[in-house]
């Protein structure tokens, strides 16, 4: 992971909403990549004109309202997800586009009547960085470090890894997007601090807490909502103008996927102004056709206060995980030295305030909501450029575990791990006999679900049954690559790559042993 570069590494926070990249050239100095004149975010989304062609950016994003079904957009929630899991089911049907079953039983979307891996959508969008990034560098990048959430699944670091892959690029790091920031945060300041990252995106919520000793970052917990973001508030806002537009012309506007989508739009132009005003007023023109046939208008008002009491168990979620991230390092809030606020939502005043009761709030002269993850993905590369280290010391996000045949569960590596590790685990419940056993390893979402996502089977065979029980070892590298060994009885480990075979599990409550 040290090697040093031929050249500048490309940060790319690669985002739900929204994409931005920044680099150290030659001559070390912080360069933002422009998406146009002085914008520096590019709207993740894609906008397919042909089966396997597509543009993106601001002009695909003005695509959603006028071609909803060709449009894809927050699909950086759905990559790497198993297509039949709880979470796919529940949320795809808020969206236009056609969102199915891949091959391979993840998601994809068919445009044109092809079936598309997210993958390709997550490639055009990283391609098209990549293009203008090398247009700001005046040469190419070959290399660069992605961002993804903390609470980001093995197999959908995996997804973004192939798709910078695909577009070009050698991925020399993976890295948290709490602790990217944390990176940018470190290299404005040197003292040693005690900080926590509340990171509240568009498609998920992460809290790490971590300290700042001379420029480098350590990981001491992290915790969060991989199903809480900034969507979730403008669908609180969304429910709220169906309910409202019902009421005033008694017309339900849910079954149509396109004039919802022009709500979600209303809504987040609402949030946006109720975070600087008390009151916001939008006009949608013609948004549906009443009973007599005449399009209607939808003139709505919308409070500060309304806003709030509409959010507030959201609000309420942020800081429950928060306090969880706290008491599993041992510590209060106010014994952190400073919240580090990164993602538009935090912009949204009642946040700001629930969170009082932390020291003191980084300003966005501090680290930027929306670029500052790119920043540190910048500094990382950068880092990674230099001999002498990466600057920063990271945690396993979620428990690894197995499970053998019958259902008895073992956990391996437990949450909060610090990476790189390498735990064991024996297999003494293994039976003997000249059959091949499977060992699920599987990782678990979060701590409330019975979802668990199957990273692959291991068949264990005969041969590594004789002499004693066999043993399995995990090794989870700082580039948060998993690898798998087994070892006969006391003998060497050697490498015994998973499967990934297995239909979507919901695993039973099996106590841990």
């Amino acid at each position: 992971m040290n090697a040093p570069a031929s050249g500048p590494i490309l940060g790319i926070d690669f985002g739900t909403t929204n994409t931005a990249a920044a680099f150290f050239d030659r001559q070390g100095k912080l360069k933002l990549v422009p998406v146009s004149d002085k914008n520096f975010i590019l709207p993740s989304v894609a906008w397919y004109h042909a089966a396997d062609k597509a543009i993106v950016g601001p002009a695909a994003r003005r695509q959603i309202i006028d071609d909803p079904r060709h449009t894809i957009f927050g699909s950086k929630r759905f990559l790497g997800r198993r297509y039949q899991s709880e979470y796919v089911q529940k949320h795809r049907e808020r969206f236009a586009f056609n969102l199915v079953e891949g091959t391979d039983g993840y998601c994809a979307v068919k445009v044109y009547n092809r079936v598309t891996p997210l993958n390709e959508v997550a490639y055009f969008i990283l391609r098209h960085t990549l293009t203008l990034a090398n247009h700001a560098a005046g040469e190419p990048f070959s290399e660069c470090v992605l961002t993804v959430p903390a609470h980001a699944s093995i197999r959908q670091r995996e997804a973004v890894r192939h798709a910078a892959e695909r577009a070009g690029l050698k991925v020399r790091a993976i890295i948290n997007e709490p602790t990217a920031a944390a990176l940018y945060y470190a290299n404005l300041r040197s003292p040693e601090q005690t900080v926590m990252v509340f990171d509240l995106g568009g498609g998920t919520f992460d809290a790490t807490l971590m300290s700042v000793q001379n420029r480098v970052v350590k990981v001491l917990a992290t915790g969060g909502d991989a199903f809480l973001g900034g969507a979730n508030f403008d669908e609180c806002i969304v429910e709220h103008l169906a309910e409202e537009f019902h009421r005033q012309h008694g017309v339900d506007l849910r079954g149509n996927k396109i004039v919802m989508q022009r709500l979600v739009f209303a809504a987040e132009s609402v949030k946006i102004q109720l975070s600087r005003a008390e009151v916001a007023e939008l006009r949608v023109p013609c948004i549906t056709q009443g009973p007599d046939g005449g399009f209607l208008d939808f003139q709505f008002r919308l409070t500060r206060k309304r806003l709030e009491e509409m959010t507030s168990r959201l609000i309420e979620r942020t800081v429950s995980a928060c306090d969880e991230v706290l008491e599993r390092a041992g510590l209060k809030a106010a014994q952190v030295d400073e919240l580090v606020l990164v993602g538009g939502q935090t912009r949204m005043p009642a946040i700001r305030e629930r969170l009082s009761h932390f020291r003191r709030f980084s300003s966005e002269k501090d680290v930027h909501p929306e670029l500052g993850v790119a920043v540190g993905a910048a500094i990382l590369g950068r880092n990674l450029s230099r001999p002498g280290g990466t600057g920063l010391m990271d945690v396993v996000p979620m428990p690894l575990s197995v499970m053998l045949p019958g259902g008895a569960t073992h956990e391996v590596i437990s949450a909060n791990t610090p990476v790189p590790c390498r735990k064991s685990v024996s297999l003494e419940a293994l039976p003997p006999g000249p059959t091949p056993l499977p060992v699920l390893v599987f990782e678990s979402l979060d701590t409330t679900s019975v979802d668990r996502e199957v990273l692959g089977t291991l068949q264990v065979g005969p041969e590594w049954r004789r002499g004693g029980a066999p043993r399995l070892e995990l090794h989870m590298g700082q580039d948060f690559v998993l690898r798998t060994y087994l070892a006969a009885g006391d003998g060497k480990p050697v490498p015994a790559p998973i499967v990934d075979a297995s239909p979507p599990m919901r695993a039973p409550r099996a106590a841990a042993s």
